[in-house]
């Protein structure tokens, strides 16, 4: 992105607007979304084997995952996708790993994906523009303020995981054994 800001060569508001929006926002975001159905791949068809082979770890097994599915997709997955997408405080990688994880249809995906990629580009891109030489420091800020944004999203899923598994475990030693 850092690339095309420098293209940007305007004092002119408006002329750098419409340049990041059609280079950065729209191209940008293109090749996001092409590039995470890497991610989602790996989610989509690691995902399975990683919870029955780690998931014992954590107390989680597949058939969990598929009834965890229908409470965590419940039709609007396309307004979580352009929703975290959007923000740009929100790790990428964690969105596209976790849609293949949840099965969401890569079509879907790939769209609403799209739709919450071009406003953040376009934030990102205008405030490269405005910050101009500063903007190596916003980086940074931004930078490890995602990777603080995806510790705490990873630790909320294991301790959430953790106690519905005790939850669930509890609710099967009721049922069976009175």
């Amino acid at each position: 992105m850092a690339a095309a800001i420098v293209l940007v060569n305007t004092s002119d508001p408006i002329n750098a607007f419409i340049t990041i929006f059609f280079i950065v926002a729209i191209l940008g975001s293109i090749a996001s979304v092409a590039s995470s159905y890497i991610t989602y791949s790996l989610g989509y068809y690691g995902g399975k084997p990683g919870i029955e082979r780690f998931g014992k770890y954590i107390g989680l097994n597949w058939k969990q995952v598929q009834k965890s599915q229908d409470y965590l997709i419940d039709g609007k997955e396309h307004l979580y996708i352009a929703t975290f997408r959007a923000v740009p405080l929100m790790p990428l990688s964690v969105i596209s790993a976790t849609s293949g994880f949840l099965r969401i249809n890569w079509k879907t995906y790939g769209t609403w994906s799209l739709i919450g990629m071009i406003p953040r580009n376009l934030i990102l891109g205008m405030t490269a523009w405005y910050l101009k030489e500063d903007f190596t420091q916003a980086i940074t800020i931004i930078g490890q303020a995602t990777a603080l944004t995806t510790t705490l999203i990873l630790l909320i899923l294991i301790i959430t995981i953790g106690k519905r598994s005790q939850k669930v475990k509890n609710l099967e030693k009721r049922i069976f054994y009175g």
